[in-house]
């Protein structure tokens, strides 16, 4: 066999080998067993991980709940309203989402003293705002509290209804409001003969203990009496240094955050003056 030949062969034999089931563990190697993902393996099991703190980064994030809330309006808008603080600087949630519509039911709440003093102490401190006297007499429907006034003069034989009622403070925030607007001529036509007819009281009989009311009354007449008679409002104010003084008290009670809705609202009334622009 010539050399030409000889190799031939070789070559021939060698491939047969290779080719041949019996030679191929030798010279190959199994294929790799690729890890399936575990959704495809154990689907149970991811369902039970999935749950577990342990194994899932996104569980960490979810904030735990004050043991004192109780509210169960509350506990479920809580988790929104951090979020909502944390992306905003503040916990309150518009309306136009279903968050936004529990935190409108919960300054309801509030108003009526359904949530606890922890609960109420606790959304403070986040910055929530609660319902002034003004926000219940704009959310509350008209003619659902004219019923209630009914009732309560069918009741008690008045409409002397206490600012403050403990039974429902909705309705005496919203009759102080009534004669607020009726008092300042913001009371629509329609509204004010709706009150006519039940012969609605317009003017509140009941004596306000507050320092503050108090003084608000005298300030109240002399800047109207003023007006009237066609005196600049600035002029009584540079006659009367104490009426300046404590206009310019409730400036920097304003200021420093320590001036209720409603007693922005009186300092609003007063005429003829910009009472956020006095000083001394």
């Amino acid at each position: 066999m010539t050399g030409s030949h000889y190799q031939l062969s070789v070559l021939v034999t060698f491939s047969l080998l290779i080719s041949s089931s019996a030679f191929q563990p030798i010279f190959s190697s199994p294929p790799i067993a690729r890890s399936r993902p575990a959704t495809l393996l154990l689907p149970t099991t991811l369902v039970c991980l999935s749950s577990s703190p342990a194994n899932n980064h996104e569980s960490n994030d979810v904030p735990s709940l004050p043991p004192f809330l109780k509210s169960p309006v509350l506990t479920a808008v809580y988790p929104a309203l951090l979020s909502h603080l944390s992306a905003h600087g503040h916990p309150n949630i518009p309306l136009g989402s279903p968050d936004g519509k529990r935190c409108k039911t919960l300054r309801r709440l509030a108003f009526q003293n359904k949530l606890s003093p922890d609960e109420v102490s606790h959304l403070t401190e986040l910055g929530f705002r609660f319902h002034s006297f003004e926000d219940v007499y704009h959310e509350c429907d008209f003619d659902e509290m004219m019923d209630k006034l009914v009732r309560y003069h069918e009741e008690f034989g008045t409409f002397q209804i206490p600012k403050k009622y403990e039974r429902d403070p909705e309705l005496g925030a919203w009759v102080t409001v009534v004669r607020r607007l009726y008092r300042t001529r913001e009371l629509p036509v329609d509204r004010v003969e709706k009150l006519d007819g039940i012969r609605f009281e317009w003017v509140s009989t009941r004596k306000c203990g507050s320092s503050f009311m108090s003084r608000y009354r005298e300030v109240l007449d002399r800047l109207k009496e003023a007006v009237g008679a066609g005196m600049e409002a600035e002029r009584v104010l540079s006659e009367d240094v104490e009426l300046r003084k404590w206009i310019y008290a409730q400036r920097c009670a304003h200021e420093n955050g320590k001036l209720s809705d409603s007693r922005i609202q009186y300092m609003n009334d007063l005429p003829g003056i910009e009472w956020r622009n006095i000083s001394l």
